[in-house]
């Protein structure tokens, strides 16, 4: 088996684009020509192919899971297809004018419904990525921002008064994303939203202990669904400082890495879906890649000399 960065830059070219901008720096020349050609190539081609005549993917903008509109922007956000791509932003734009209401949040379904605060936090990690000067984001954050709940949770249960992992990891994500392109006042009251949420996860041990044991399976894509390795890998992406709540669930995911220093994939969420990209049981990219960013940030001192 190669080594692991050799492995990873072996990939799909989305991969060796991810590869080279979230853990090995490229230069902006290198990056520019991977992130070009995967719209027209591998994952990001097939996804792209799978679009309707009338512009959706699935049936409409959340149906069915996972084919539908949402999700598949979803996938194609995280692929890391150029921002600029208009088949993405056309929809983007699009789904803003459809399903956004009054309050600032959004409703993805046929009927009426007041709207899911997980769904939101998703659509703006995507919206954010592909049209960030829209100004109605700004409405959608603060909607986000105003549903936060006293112990810094966020939840879609419009009657709860406790936070849920799903809903927050989501929240979390979007304002992320969004944070560095809105105005200032707006900006530091994500910051603080955040760091609230941030202390959500860490009173709970990153729900290390949980009774659903999918939080503990390495999972790929995340969809909206909650995991260790989806959260350590939002906190490093936001720089958190180090903490030693943190340690337990490094210690998991350090305890996950097989002899040939790969992560597999463990677990598929059901659902209808375009086409695999990885094989259940089989060494992951998507997984290994963000294995080795929120090790690299979190515990670099247990990376070999090549990683580092």
């Amino acid at each position: 088996m190669a080594k692991p960065i050799e492995w990873l830059l072996s990939g799909d070219v989305s991969l060796q684009y991810l590869t080279r901008r979230d853990y090995l720096g490229s230069d902006e020349h290198q990056l520019t020509s991977l992130q070009n050609r995967i719209a027209g190539e591998g994952f990001g081609a097939r996804f792209l192919s799978c679009q309707n005549p009338d512009g959706h993917w699935g049936r409409y903008y959340y149906q069915p899971k996972w084919t539908s509109t949402h999700y598949t922007l979803q996938d194609l956000k995280n692929l890391g297809v150029p921002a600029t791509l208009q088949p993405c932003r056309t929809m983007v734009l699009r789904l803003l004018a459809d399903c956004q209401l009054a309050a600032g949040g959004l409703n993805l379904a046929r009927y009426p419904h007041p709207g899911d605060i997980c769904v939101d936090g998703m659509v703006l990690d995507y919206a954010a990525y592909f049209c960030p000067d829209e100004p109605r984001l700004a409405m959608l954050a603060q909607h986000l921002l105003a549903a936060q709940k006293p112990d810094g949770g966020f939840t879609w249960d419009l009657n709860a008064h406790t936070g849920d992992p799903h809903t927050t990891i989501c929240v979390l994500e979007g304002l992320l994303q969004y944070r560095p392109w809105c105005e200032r006042s707006l900006s530091e009251h994500i910051r603080e939203t955040q760091a609230r949420a941030v202390a959500f996860l860490l009173d709970n041990r990153l729900f290390l202990d949980h009774a659903d044991t999918r939080f503990r399976k390495l999972s790929y894509p995340f969809r909206y669904r909650y995991d260790l390795l989806r959260a350590l890998a939002c906190l490093a992406k936001d720089r958190l400082p180090r903490d030693n709540r943190l340690e337990p669930a490094v210690a998991w995911l350090l305890a996950k890495r097989s002899a040939d220093g790969l992560w597999k994939l463990e677990n598929r969420h059901k659902g209808a879906v375009h086409f695999d990209m990885e094989a259940v049981g089989a060494p992951s990219r998507f997984i290994t890649l963000q294995a080795l960013c929120a090790i690299r940030y979190f515990a670099p001192e247990r990376l070999g000399k090549e990683e580092v």
